[in-house]
């Protein structure tokens, strides 16, 4: 069985604004990927080349004609590397529109932690449905839909996931006695503004300039919610990429805070988080990884977003603004790329 990362619970709070995924039967073609060590990678961005593995990826002459339905991706695999769905919503149910999905490998092979976040308005094919946005698929079938549409048009393996709403974060992240994140005067300031906008009592105290500041889960909540706007009579800029890079980076920096701490601190939190994500993982499963944690907290975080390259900004009446993808198999490549790293 995959070793899986055992801080997946603790981490789970980025999964904030995600729309579930769930879990299928493993599709026939799937790909064995040979991968060997390479230099490290950029955190900030995919690599765009590969080296070798059983089945090479489509070539540039392969790719689909424009504002046409992806075919299925091949599926890429490897068994020393777990791709965990994190998945966050603003249901209580197990249905609704994600504004995130954020899939978190554990590459036991190179010692990384990857972080890859797909944009919530890519426009995808989602399987028995109409093409429409990425965070369309959890409104339409759950957590089975969603993961079986980031493995039909990513041709990314997940072996589980894991689900937290908006209030299970706030309250999470409450439980974990809140979290230290760096933050600029204009991210201050919007947080105070939702506060402000929303009748909450939990401002950030006046004359706070930019630095390391610690957020309640409602702060915390605001944060990771950000892609700028109106707030309370105020305009904000911002991005959906501006947005996952808060939540990563937030990620990021709860791993790093988790180093320091001693292998019983580390369980009990773990533990402590548990009763606030809803994840397919058994108790066995999470007892057993839970003890690996001081291996995997050795391990190097690498983060990604996509799509980065190969789309444009289109526009269709049932779905809104989306990004259109314009070339499906070399995006498929830079993500396959940067969780597996040597994919041909």
């Amino acid at each position: 069985m995959k070793r899986l990362i055992a801080l997946i619970l603790l981490v789970n709070i980025l999964a904030f604004s995600i729309a579930g995924c769930g879990k299928e039967e493993k599709k026939d073609e799937t790909v064995t990927v040979t991968a060997t060590p390479t230099t490290t990678q950029s955190t900030t961005a995919p690599p765009t080349s590969a080296k070798e593995t059983t089945a090479p990826i489509a070539t540039e002459a392969e790719t689909e004609p424009f504002y046409t339905e992806a075919p299925p991706a091949p599926l890429y695999a490897h068994d020393e590397v777990t791709n965990i769905l994190l998945i966050g919503t603003d249901s209580n149910s197990d249905w609704g529109r994600s504004d995130t999905l954020m899939l978190l490998s554990l590459d036991n092979i190179h010692g990384k932690i990857k972080m890859t976040s797909f944009l919530r308005d890519t426009f995808v094919s989602i399987p028995g449905y109409s093409p429409d946005k990425l965070n369309a698929a959890y409104a339409y079938g759950g957590t089975d839909l969603c993961i079986q549409t980031i493995e039909y048009n990513f041709g990314i393996d997940v072996d589980g996931y894991a689900i937290v709403n908006f209030t299970t974060f706030r309250n999470l992240i409450n439980a974990i006695g809140g979290v230290d994140v760096y933050l600029t005067e204009d991210e201050i300031d919007y947080i105070n503004a939702q506060v402000a906008q929303n009748g909450q009592p939990n401002y950030i105290p006046e004359g706070t300039g930019e630095g390391y500041v610690h957020l309640t889960g409602g702060q915390a909540l605001w944060h990771v919610r950000n892609r700028g706007g109106e707030v309370n009579g105020e305009y904000f800029y911002g991005t959906d990429w501006d947005r996952v890079d808060r939540q990563q980076r937030m990620f990021a920096g709860i791993i790093s805070g988790l180093t320091s701490l001693s292998f019983d601190e580390v369980s009990n939190m773990a533990y402590t988080v548990l009763p606030y994500v809803t994840t397919d993982l058994s108790g066995g499963e999470i007892a057993g990884h839970i003890s690996n944690a001081p291996a995997y907290l050795s391990y190097s975080v690498e983060r990604a977003t996509f799509p980065t390259d190969y789309w444009v900004d289109s526009y269709y009446d049932y779905a809104g603004s989306v990004l259109e993808i314009t070339d499906w198999n070399s995006l498929r490549r830079d993500v396959a790329t940067f969780v597996y790293e040597n994919i041909g």
